[in-house]
């Protein structure tokens, strides 16, 4: 199968690379920047760069770009796409199928929405890996327009790649979940940086600083338009939040412990029923 990646950073840069290392896929790609199309025909991950106006069609193209950026591509680019499984990464996807929807049937475009649960704190072509997919999870999106055996060819490519499983939503129910498990963290992680206690961190953190700061290393560009982008759902999670951790504001100020020994009593609770239900969660390096 011919795949082309567009987008050659992060996740582009390492879908080139997985998909290039299964040996079943010819990979082409395309960045805006040359010399990132230069490192990867050199590493090679990809076997050409893409020309969107020379006529080569593939059976696949990936559009690894800001949720702006692909809805502009797709509608700038219909006849390189036209025929075409197109599918994107993006961390949401309820405003970009609404946009996309009825364009890409008009055009026979087969669009369907995707979303890697796979990354790390490094951005970029460089910090780009053919691992990084193992035992992650994907998501696709699926609406009325989605055709099961388009569905299939992708659900099948990830698992090339190393994808432990495929969760195929709505793009509703994919935002609302993402808002929780994804864009809160986001937000938690750099709220918690802002303490001024977070200079002097050296010698007095372990495990759980790491965890919570972790992913407060994030672009703001393209997290400032993925969070404006689910406002409502994400405004939700963030209600729920203030409201829970008041609660534990509230028990401290009053030092009631019962109050404070019952709160930290069932978040415990919580995530023990969660691991009994889900099974141990996959070390995980996704954001």
């Amino acid at each position: 199968m011919r795949v082309c990646v567009v987008g050659l950073g992060l996740i582009g840069g390492s879908l080139a690379k997985a998909l290039s290392k299964t040996k079943k896929y010819l990979v082409d790609g395309y960045d805006i920047s040359k010399e990132v199309c230069e490192k990867a025909l050199e590493c090679g991950c990809i076997k050409s760069i893409a020309d969107f106006k020379g006529g080569k069609k593939y059976d696949i193209v990936f559009i690894a770009l800001s949720p702006a950026l692909t809805i502009e591509f797709i509608k700038n680019n219909a006849d390189f796409l036209k025929g075409a499984i197109v599918s994107d990464v993006c961390g949401v996807k309820a405003p970009i199928i609404s946009a996309l929807k009825d364009f890409c049937k008009k055009n026979g475009i087969f669009f369907i929405g995707g979303h890697p649960m796979a990354g790390r704190e490094l951005n970029g072509f460089d910090n780009s890996t053919p691992d990084l997919f193992i035992n992650r999870y994907y998501i696709f999106t699926k609406d009325e327009n989605t055709l099961d055996e388009k569905l299939y060819v992708l659900k099948e490519l990830v698992t090339d790649i190393g994808c432990f499983d495929v969760t195929v939503t709505t793009p509703e129910k994919h935002d609302q979940m993402i808002a929780f498990t994804s864009q809160l963290p986001h937000i938690l992680a750099g709220t918690y940086m802002k303490s001024p206690s977070s200079e002097f961190h050296l010698g007095f953190s372990a495990g759980s600083y790491h965890d919570v700061s972790r992913v407060a290393s994030i672009d703001e560009n393209l997290w400032t338009q993925l969070f404006l982008s689910n406002k409502e759902r994400l405004l939700e999670e963030l209600d729920i939040f203030i409201e829970n951790i008041n609660n534990y504001r509230a028990a401290l100020n009053d030092n009631d412990a019962d109050r404070l020994k019952e709160l930290i009593k069932t978040g415990r609770i919580l995530k023990e029923r969660d691991l009994e239900q889900n099974g141990k969660e996959k070390p995980h390096n996704f954001g």
